[in-house]
C-alpha cells in the first residue's frame, strides 16, 4: 500500500475507546517470517475481536515457507515492505518538511541515547526514513495505537512514528532484542522507548521486571507481562503412542548458540553409551547449522538423532503428537543472549507433552520443574542426560507432566485470552477477570 496522503489534523478518538481501534503493528518483515508465528497469531486475534489491523514491515519477507494460520490474516493496509526506495524517501522528505521540529528533536534524543555504539547508529538511519514514511501513512489512516514486536529496530520505527505524529506507541520485548549485550546487536536506545512509550509489554515476567528495573518506580506500572499465545484448536492434547521402540524426543529450534544444541548432542551420546533407546528428530535452521551437523556426525549419532529443516506449525502439531517429550537445554550465550519463553514449549504442553530444558529467563515461569517438566542446569550433559533417562523409565511421570502442562498453558497461553488481555492493557483498563501479572517492583 503506497504511504497514503500527507498529514493531517485529525480528531482523535476518545482515550480507551475499545470498538472499532486502528492499531498499526510494525513487525520485523511481510510476508511475517515464519520462526514469528506468535506475532501473526496476535494479529489475528486482535483482528477477529473486531478491531482494525494495518501493517508497518521494516523488511520484505524472504522465505517461502508459511504457516497455514497465516491465512486467515487480513489487514486493513500494509505499508510498503521496502526498507527503503524511492517512494519512502518522497514520503520522509514529506514528513520532514511537514513537521520539521519534530523530526529533528526525535532523531536528536535517539542518536544521543544511542551513545558511542556506531552500529546503534548505523541501524537508527537504516531505519530512519521507513519510520518518517510510515509516520505520513499512519496520520492518513487514521491509526489510535502504533505497536512494535520487538524492542529494538521495530521499536525504533515505532518510536519515531508515534513521537513525531502524537499517536501512542508500544512495543512488546522478546529476548534478544533486550538481552543481547554484543555492540552490534545492543539495544542502546531501549532506555529512551522505555521512557516515552505509552506502555510496554515483555512476554515473561522475568523479562518485565528486568525492564522495570531500568525506570523510576513512578513509571513501572506501565511495563506489564504479556505472554505470547497459542492456538490451541491446533496444539491440542493426545495420548502419546507407546515407547516400545525407545522415547521419541522432539526439539524444534533456530540453530543457534541460544538453544544449547551441541549440549543436547553430547547428551544423546551419553543415552547411547548407557544403552537407552531413544531417536531425536531436530527440526530448524540457522547459523550453527552445518557445526551441528558436523558435531553429530562425530559423535557417531547418525542413526538416533535427525537433524531436518524448518517446518510449519500445522507440521510441529503432527511432530508433537508423535513424540514423548520435548528437549531443548536453553543457555545464554556469549553476548548474554538468552531464550524468553520459547514457543515451542507453550506447544508441547499444549499437546501433552513434558519439556525438558535449563532454568534461565522466563522459562521456569512455564517449565516448572517437577510439575509441567524436567529443568536442568545449562551446558551439563550428563544431567540432561540423567533428565531425558529419567522420562524413558516412567511413563507415569510424563503422562502427569504432560496433563499439568496442558492445564497451564490453557491458563497462561490461550491466544485468545492473551490478545484480549493485552487490549484491555492498550486500553488502560487493566487485565480482565482471571488474567493476571506479576506485580511492579
Amino acid at each position: 500500500m503506497p504511504a497514503g496522503g500527507p498529514p493531517s489534523r485529525l480528531t482523535r478518538r476518545p482515550e480507551g475507546w475499545l470498538p472499532g481501534m486502528r492499531i498499526a503493528y510494525v513487525i520485523p518483515a511481510f510476508p511475517p517470517a515464519p520462526s514469528q508465528p506468535f506475532v501473526v497469531n496476535e494479529m489475528i486475534e486482535v483482528q477477529e475481536a473486531g478491531h482494525e489491523v494495518f501493517v508497518v514491515p521494516l523488511y520484505g519477507g524472504a522465505t517461502a515457507l508459511r504457516h497455514g494460520t497465516f491465512a486467515r490474516l487480513r489487514p486493513a493496509g500494509v505499508f510498503s515492505p521496502a526498507l527503503v526506495d524511492a517512494g519512502i524517501l518522497a514520503g520522509a522528505l514529506r514528513m520532514l518538511l511537514a513537521r520539521p521540529m519534530a523530526v529533528l528533536r526525535t532523531l536528536g534524543a535517539l542518536h544521543r541515547a544511542a551513545g558511542k555504539n556506531p552500529w546503534s547508529h548505523v541501524r537508527l538511519l537504516a531505519v530512519t526514513p521507513k519510520a518518517l514514511a510510515a509516520a505520513r501513512w499512519l496520520v492518513a489512516v487514521r491509526v489510535d495505537r502504533v505497536h512494535a514486536h520487538f524492542a529494538n529496530q521495530t521499536a525504533d520505527c515505532a518510536a519515531i512514528a508515534g513521537s513525531i505524529t502524537g499517536i501512542p506507541f508500544s512495543f512488546t520485548a522478546h529476548a534478544y532484542d533486550i538481552y543481547a549485550g554484543a555492540p552490534r546487536f545492543r539495544n542502546d536506545t531501549l532506555g529512551w522507548k522505555l521512557r516515552r512509550a505509552a506502555q510496554v509489554f515483555a512476554v515473561s515476567d522475568f523479562a518485565a521486571q528486568r525492564l522495570r528495573a531500568q525506570l523510576p518506580p513512578a513509571a513501572r506500572g506501565r511495563v506489564h507481562t504479556a505472554y505470547v499465545g497459542i492456538p490451541l484448536e491446533l496444539f491440542r492434547p493426545e495420548p502419546p503412542l507407546p515407547s516400545g521402540d525407545g522415547l521419541a524426543l522432539l526439539c524444534v529450534a533456530r540453530l543457534a548458540e541460544t538453544k544449547g544444541l551441541a549440549t543436547l548432542v553430547d547428551a544423546c551420546a551419553l543415552l547411547r553409551d548407557r544403552r537407552v533407546r531413544f531417536r531425536l528428530r531436530l527440526y530448524g535452521d540457522g547459523p550453527l547449522r552445518q557445526a551441528l551437523a558436523a558435531h553429530i556426525a562425530a559423535r557417531g549419532l547418525g542413526a538416533e538423532v535427525v537433524l531436518a529443516g524448518p517446518v510449519p506449525q500445522e507440521e510441529v502439531a503432527r511432530q508433537m503428537r508423535a513424540c514423548h517429550a520435548v528437549v531443548m537445554p536453553c543457555r545464554q550465550d556469549h553476548t548474554g543472549d538468552m531464550d524468553g519463553i520459547p514457543t515451542v514449549f507453550m506447544e508441547a504442553m499444549a499437546t501433552g507433552r513434558p519439556v525438558i530444558s535449563c532454568p534461565i529467563s522466563g522459562i521456569p515461569e512455564l517449565v516448572r520443574d517437577g510439575e509441567t517438566g524436567l529443568l536442568v542446569p545449562s551446558d551439563d550433559p550428563p544431567a540432561l542426560a540423567g533428565a531425558i533417562e529419567r522420562l524413558a523409565r516412567d511413563e507415569s511421570l510424563r503422562v502427569q507432566l504432560g496433563r499439568q502442562g496442558r492445564a497451564l498453558v490453557e491458563r497462561q497461553h490461550d491466544q485468545r485470552t492473551t490478545a484480549r488481555r493485552l487490549l484491555h492493557l492498550m486500553l488502560g483498563a487493566g487485565p480482565p477477570a482471571g488474567v493476571g501479572e506479576a506485580a511492579p517492583s
